[in-house]
């Protein structure tokens, strides 16, 4: 089976994925490694002086804010919130979703969890049909809908 993530399309989109990794971790002067490969459950370790400072899933989507504010919430797999929340726990670090929002240039990120995994973010779960992976396809799982009070837009993008 190939992963979305193999196809030139999602290469595309992993490149992107690189790029604001890189850019976040100039915002908070940290260092962005890579955990895992393309199937891990979360992205990017933030390291700083030698010490983890936080873990992070990294997002592309072709909309703008103002799009994703109609929609009232934003939605990710909840596999990805639940395994991000429990890594969060382990290594004492906050757990951060970002997203690049690619038609308005923006990048919008919320705290999921703080360093003791605690859950601090709004949100809901609802077993739906979505889009399996940026190239299409459909998949029915557990979506959470991260709701956009916690959302905060991230500076200088």
């Amino acid at each position: 089976m190939v992963l979305g993530s193999e196809t030139e399309q999602g290469k595309v989109y992993i490149q992107k994925e690189q790029a604001l990794a890189e850019y976040i971790g100039r915002a908070y002067n940290a260092t962005a490694i890579e955990l895992g490969d393309n199937t891990t459950h979360t992205d990017r370790l933030f390291v700083r002086d030698n010490k983890a400072v936080c873990i992070a899933e990294i997002k592309n989507r072709n909309m703008s804010l103002s799009q994703l504010q109609s929609f009232d919430s934003y939605l990710i797999s909840y596999e990805k919130i639940d395994r991000g929340i429990a890594l969060s726990s382990h290594l004492h670090v906050p757990f951060f979703l970002f997203v690049y929002l690619i038609e308005s240039d923006d990048i919008v990120y919320w705290k999921i969890s703080n360093e003791t995994g605690k859950e601090i973010c709004n949100y809901t779960v609802e077993r739906t049909k979505t889009k399996a992976d940026c190239t299409g396809g459909s998949a029915v799982r557990e979506n959470a809908y991260i709701f956009l009070d916690g959302m905060t837009l991230l500076p200088g993008c």
